[in-house]
């Protein structure tokens, strides 16, 4: 009896995972998602959001983990981190401005600097605008639950480099991303989750300031 209740236990559980499990999307639901999340995404001009940051390295017990905020509008981008360090970075047009820790400021020309220059154009198009790009990813949708997933695996050598996918995650059935998942070449990863979002909003400039 012990044996096969073990087996019994042993076959439940598998069959649970299995239900929970990722499924590629048809054609059709495919075609419907990206139709749904492109048409919400052009009704987007600003996001405020809190994140939590959890960055997994292979070397690492223990995920470190981060909060902070996150301002998106037009071309500016910021991501600001307040615990357990204090840290920011502001993409405004063709610059890159950064502060550290310390409070001490830097600015990389975006225009010289290819990698950055692709980081900003992934994290304001997944968000507003060119949310699916196609051109420069290779792009599977997968469904779990009322959770939608789309794995972007990069095209463009040079981001492939460091970048190996990106997963966005869309949750509950919402049309906006929740979670963005990046996954270096190395196999660590930064999972970013998206908590109060607000659309629209009135966004000031000056709130995009280190």
């Amino acid at each position: 009896m012990g044996k096969l209740k073990g087996l019994f236990i042993i076959s439940f559980l598998l069959i649970t995972a299995m239900s929970f499990a990722q499924t590629k999307m048809s054609t059709a639901e495919a075609a419907t998602f990206k139709s749904n999340v492109e048409k919400q995404a052009q009704k987007i001009s600003s996001i405020t959001a809190n994140f939590e940051a959890s960055k997994y390295v292979s070397v690492l017990k223990k995920p470190v983990n981060s909060t902070g905020i996150f301002r998106l509008k037009g071309k500016k981008l910021l991501w600001r981190y307040d615990a357990p360090q204090q840290n920011a970075m502001l993409f405004d047009q063709d610059k890159l401005y950064m502060k550290d820790e310390k409070g001490k400021k830097s600015t990389i020309d975006l225009n010289k600097n290819r990698r950055f220059r692709q980081l900003q154009s992934l994290m304001t198009e997944t968000n507003t605008g060119n949310v699916f790009d196609e051109t420069n990813f290779n792009i599977s949708f997968l469904k779990n639950g009322s959770d939608k997933l789309a794995i972007l695996t990069p095209k463009n050598k040079d981001m492939a480099r460091f970048i190996k996918q990106v997963e966005l995650t869309f949750s509950n059935n919402e049309h906006t991303v929740s979670e963005i998942k990046i996954v270096e070449k190395s196999n660590d990863y930064t999972l970013f989750k998206l908590k109060n979002k607000k659309f629209n909003s009135s966004t000031s400039d000056s709130e995009f300031k280190l």
